[in-house]
């Protein structure tokens, strides 16, 4: 006959098949609630920080438009106005695989039916950094500007404010209708 394992812990004795079912339990409830702890602080203050940097660009480009506009025949006094599509975006180096499949049914004399099929499959090339695995950024694109407002002194004067939105289109490689202009009142 086997005997029993049984294992005293204090005053209890527990077969050791039940603290093993027991243990399991407890260490799957525990994976399962570490899914609801917050994944940890990096990850917002790395956004917080990509945020702050975006701000900074656009700041530095109010000043530098400002700047010039202010230099401008007619122009006067400037305030600037940038705005942002999004932030920062970095550009990761990928690995491609492409599978080419051609299938030929050859039926009667010159009958053929030919199917291809392409999949391709994309996958990130991963380096080791010191948080562990991440990918690797080949690039990084700057905000792209969504618009700019400009209020100058001159902003009554048709002739002005053309040569402001030309000035800002070739500045910031935007459309006229991105750009707004107008006088900017004592006060």
């Amino acid at each position: 006959m086997k005997e029993k394992q049984t294992l005293k812990i204090g005053k209890y004795r527990l077969n050791l098949n039940t603290l093993v079912f027991l243990l399991g339990i407890a260490g799957i409830l525990l994976i399962g609630l570490s899914s609801l702890l917050p994944r940890g602080e990096k990850a917002a203050e790395k956004a917080s920080a990509l945020e702050e940097e975006a701000k900074t660009y656009a700041s530095q480009l109010e000043e530098r438009l400002q700047s010039i506009l202010e230099q401008m025949d007619g122009v006067g006094t400037a305030r600037v106005m940038v705005t942002l599509e999004n932030g920062y975006q970095n550009v990761y180096a990928k690995s491609e695989k492409v599978n080419n499949d051609v299938l030929q049914d050859i039926r009667a004399e010159d009958e053929k039916k030919t199917q291809e099929k392409q999949v391709t499959e994309q996958t990130y090339i991963l380096v080791d950094g010191v948080g562990g695995k991440s990918p690797l950024v080949t690039a990084r694109l700057e905000p792209e500007v969504k618009g700019v407002v400009v209020v100058c002194e001159g902003g009554d004067d048709p002739l002005v404010v053309r040569k402001v939105v030309d000035t800002v289109k070739v500045a910031l490689n935007l459309s006229s209708s991105r750009i707004s202009v107008s006088r900017l009142t004592a006060g």
